[in-house]
């Protein structure tokens, strides 16, 4: 099983972040550390002053827990990914984190 899903193509632009706020789930049973006022700004689009600050604490603080109790955070490399560290292949690891990455050795 693959640690790695597409959540939103690249081809989204600069609205990735507008898009996340707008089609996921947020709440206990959906992504989680992500507070009312940062979605509204992402809401807003790029043309807030604040959008890409708050894009940037919500990839980084975001999470959701999958029914197996498997984390997953946000990771953005062109593509918005969903990632568990703990699910990813050492081939996964590689692509995303460079092949001298060790994680949860």
């Amino acid at each position: 099983m693959s640690g790695i899903s597409i959540l939103l193509s690249d081809n989204r632009g600069v609205y990735i972040p507008r898009d996340f706020a707008e089609g996921f789930e947020f709440s206990e049973y959906g992504w989680q550390n992500v507070n009312q006022e940062d979605l509204n700004i992402l809401k807003e689009g790029p043309e807030h002053e604040w959008y890409w600050e708050t894009w940037f604490d919500v990839v980084n603080n975001a999470y959701y827990v999958d029914a197996g109790g498997k984390c997953w955070n946000l990771w953005q490399d062109g593509d918005l990914f969903a990632i568990c560290y703990e699910k990813m292949t050492d081939d996964e690891r590689a692509d995303f984190f460079g092949k001298d990455v060790k994680m949860y050795a």
